[in-house]
């Protein structure tokens, strides 16, 4: 396809600079415009898993993500009193830690330094209108600026405002029975480089990871039937979680005693994002945009930097466009579809107790698992980690 003219991507999270990366290096010009006045730096934990390894190594860039890592050396599970009730180390069965463990920030810093010189970024920006031409997509920003681009890519995230533009009625959210929130809380000295994940009765859960800066890092999740609180203001969101919170034993007490004192605060539906399309016209999405399989998954910023690869590879080797966009989505979407399904209301239930019963059921249950007879049967070696990496996602090479 040629490259004559510009291409824009919306949204400077991962998935954007990912692909702004992949654009630059088979000679496109790129414009990112992100909402934010800013590079965020906040946000959890995110696993960068299977092909998406290969990636980054690709890349250049998995020493930098390596030297960024959380250092998490596994999972404790504790009761409500705070005691142990199993123990998953990083690399055991399952492997609840994974081997590239990074705050969201810290990627997103990375990815951004290895586009700067080379993409133009425009922070504080955002499309406001998109009418597609003969020859192109002319594009309106909030700075009352209009420019033309040879295609718009989507990477925005979970709430795009551009999809809604384009995309509205071919966009569907799965809700998966359950509320997320997200925070930081600061560090105390029984903090260490252990998660920690309590469950409790009433379907709360509450796990605290290591962050930086004197901070932890707080993932609660709460069984909700009803989904319509995502437009409260923050305050009432907090006391959602609040109220989730209340008599969950000793971990949960203290996350909400911070509560009111936490100013990066997100909380929302668990729910994925299952588009029936990702492109129209000269318009296409990447990354949770388009594909968002929750982060409870762990698997967003892995499906994010492959969709990336693969379609900025596509535009590469295709003679046009719609060409790009239909190999892009026929290979990435089953791949997508995979992952998703691997979360479903029934699942989340599952590991959310509602009774003392069902909560003493899967302590017995992670006690099984942890147990050395298990672990000697079910830990995967070296060779067959490398190997279930390789076979992840088989994808062209483009370079």
């Amino acid at each position: 396809m040629r490259a004559e003219k510009k291409i824009l991507i919306c949204g400077a999270g991962i998935a954007g600079p990912a692909c702004a990366y992949w654009l630059d290096q088979h000679g496109f010009s790129v414009v990112i415009a992100e909402r934010a006045k800013a590079l965020r730096d906040g946000g959890q934990n995110v696993d960068i898993k299977g092909a998406a390894q290969q990636i980054i190594f690709i890349m250049g860039i998995a020493d930098k993500i390596a030297a960024k890592d959380t250092m998490e050396q596994g999972v404790k599970c504790l009761d409500q009193s705070g005691n142990i009730v199993a123990v998953f180390p990083k690399g055991g069965f399952p492997s609840l830690t994974a081997e590239f463990e990074i705050l969201r920030g810290d990627l997103a810093q990375i990815m951004f330094e290895a586009t700067q010189d080379r993409c133009e970024y425009r922070f504080g920006t955002f499309v406001t209108a998109l009418e597609e031409t003969s020859d192109g997509i002319t594009v309106a920003f909030n700075d009352g600026r209009v420019e033309a681009f040879e295609l718009v890519i989507c990477a925005e995230g979970i709430s795009s405002s551009t999809r809604t533009m384009v995309l509205p009625e071919q966009t569907h959210f799965r809700y998966l029975g359950a509320y997320m929130s997200f925070f930081n809380i600061p560090q105390r000295s029984e903090d260490d480089n252990w998660a920690r994940s309590v469950s409790g009765t009433g379907g709360t859960l509450v796990t605290l990871r290591p962050g930086k800066n004197h901070e932890t890092t707080v993932l609660t999740t709460f069984l909700r039937e009803d989904h319509g609180f995502e437009q409260e203001d923050a305050a009432t969101r907090k006391a959602l979680v609040a109220k989730a919170l209340e008599g969950r034993g000793t971990i949960a007490e203290r996350v909400r005693s911070e509560l009111d004192a936490v100013s990066d605060f997100w909380c929302g539906p668990m729910s994925q994002v299952q588009a029936s399309r990702w492109a129209k016209g000269r318009f296409v999405m990447i990354g949770d945009a388009a594909y968002c399989p929750t982060p409870f998954t762990g698997e967003g910023a892995a499906l994010a930097l492959i969709g990336a690869y693969v379609l900025a590879g596509e535009l590469k080797r295709s003679s046009g466009f719609e060409d790009a966009f239909s190999a892009y989505e026929n290979l990435v979407r089953p791949h997508v579809e995979k992952s998703q399904k691997r979360l479903s209301p029934t699942v989340i239930r599952a590991l959310h107790m509602k009774t003392q019963f069902g909560l003493t059921f899967f302590r017995l249950v992670q006690r099984l698992v942890t147990s050395r007879v298990i672990q000697r049967l079910l830990k995967p070696s070296d060779a067959k980690r490398n190997a279930r990496v390789a076979k992840d996602f088989v994808f062209p090479r483009y370079t």
